[in-house]
């Protein structure tokens, strides 16, 4: 055996196993499945947690896990066949038993290893080989629900009336005498996807109208902040329209968290319905309405009820930016009005102390000088008695000589100052 001379990619095995991971399983011509959808809480490492539940349940049981990687796994009970499937948010548990079985909620199928998911969708599909549904089975389903159709290019008939009964299970009657084995098994699980989606997209729709109170309050509440802006005048009043815009943005980034992710994974189930339905190649029968028509008129509705959320949302948000913004920009021009009111401030301040500098430095030479004057004159006092000059006389001399003196010298000082101030 020679080796491949190129590396692989890391996920070259994922992508190929991703190709067999939920095979099409054949299955009898006439029989009965049922399928329970169970909702894992959203709370990180649930999947997980619930996968080691049902892989500590099949090692009690003695069940042979063929893939201990994989997220499908299958097992037979005495009287069914169970198959496990592990989505992202949700777990199947598919089961194929005889048509007669006549239990829902059998006891060998691992329900106790998801104690902790919710029942989300629970149905049951009674297949019958026969080449079109019999009389017998449409009067047990509501007409004013009734979907009645033939699929697979008119080879199978397929009725249903999504009305659950006590055990709460919605039941589809599916003839499917004229298909090939293989195409039996292919419509069948189309047949399961179709209600195991169109729970799933539904699931968003109940939160969306119980969040549609508070997102309006909050569209309501920013208007009023909106309407009231041009109105306002002082800091603290900007202030605090960007504290209440503060507090609306959290509750909007709160309903976006809420709802961003349910929206999402609702868009992509219902996108998966779509094909799914169309895979089906329904035709109607007369009788009742398709499949189509009647899933398409209550979840394409839910689903831009999501959507117009959505846009409300993101509309939502743009609106809290800008309103922001414009607070910001607000703030910004009162503060270069009060930062230029303070410049003004100090620069008149400035001129008030170098005009009082100014008087004060007169003042001191004047009062320096005088105090000079006084010193020279009892200094000049005995020499001047002793050499007979008029006393008088020298200090007029000598006053505007010592006021120069003073002037330049304390000049001298205050540049002295100056320049090391600078340094």
């Amino acid at each position: 055996m020679s080796t491949v001379p190129i590396a692989e990619h890391p996920y070259r095995d994922a992508v190929l196993t991703e190709l067999h991971a939920r095979p099409v399983e054949l299955v009898a011509p006439n029989m009965r499945v049922r399928r329970l959808v169970l909702a894992v809480p959203t709370r990180s490492g649930a999947m997980g947690a619930a996968i080691s539940q049902f892989r500590d349940f099949a090692l009690a049981k003695g069940y042979a896990l063929e893939d201990e990687a994989g997220r499908q796994y299958q097992f037979s009970t005495p009287e069914r066949v169970v198959s496990w499937e592990f989505h992202t948010e949700f777990i199947t548990i598919t089961w194929y038993s005889a048509l007669d079985d006549g239990q829902n909620w059998p006891d060998d199928i691992g329900l106790e290893a998801v104690s902790e998911a919710e029942l989300v969708g629970a149905m049951r599909v009674d297949m019958m080989d026969e080449p079109a549904l019999p009389d017998r089975v449409l009067p047990s389903f509501n007409p004013t629900s009734l979907c009645l159709v033939a699929i697979e290019y008119g080879n199978a008939q397929l009725a249903a009336d999504f009305v659950p009964d006590a055990d709460k299970f919605i039941r589809f009657e599916f003839a499917a005498g004229k298909l090939s084995p293989l195409r039996r098994a292919i419509t069948l699980r189309r047949i399961l996807e179709v209600e195991t989606y169109r729970t799933m997209a539904l699931l968003a729709l109940p939160l969306a109208r119980q969040t549609g109170p508070a997102l309006r309050a909050v569209e309501m509440e920013l208007t009023d902040v909106m309407a009231d802006l041009s109105g306002i005048e002082t800091t603290d009043e900007v202030q605090e329209r960007l504290k209440k815009l503060h507090d609306l943005s959290v509750r909007s980034g709160q309903i976006s968290e809420r709802l961003n992710y349910r929206f999402a994974a609702a868009y992509a189930y219902g996108a998966i319905l779509r094909r799914r339905l169309e895979k089906l190649r329904e035709e109607t029968l007369g009788q009742g309405s398709s499949l189509s028509s009647f899933i398409g008129n209550r979840v394409e509705p839910a689903l831009a009820t999501c959507e117009a959320m959505d846009k409300r949302l993101t509309v939502l948000s743009q609106k809290l930016e800008r309103a922001v913004e414009l607070l910001n920009v607000r703030i910004s021009l009162d503060m270069q009005i009060q930062n230029k009111s303070v410049l003004e401030t100090i620069a008149e301040t400035a001129r008030s102390q170098f005009r009082l500098q100014h008087t004060v430095e007169g003042l001191s030479t004047i009062a320096i000088t005088y105090y000079l004057i006084g010193i020279l004159g009892y200094a000049l006092a005995g020499p001047l008695e002793a050499t007979g000059w008029s006393k008088t006389l020298v200090i007029s001399i000598l006053s505007p000589l010592a006021l120069i003196a003073v002037f330049f010298g304390l000049r001298a000082i205050r540049r002295g100052f100056e320049k090391n101030s600078k340094h």
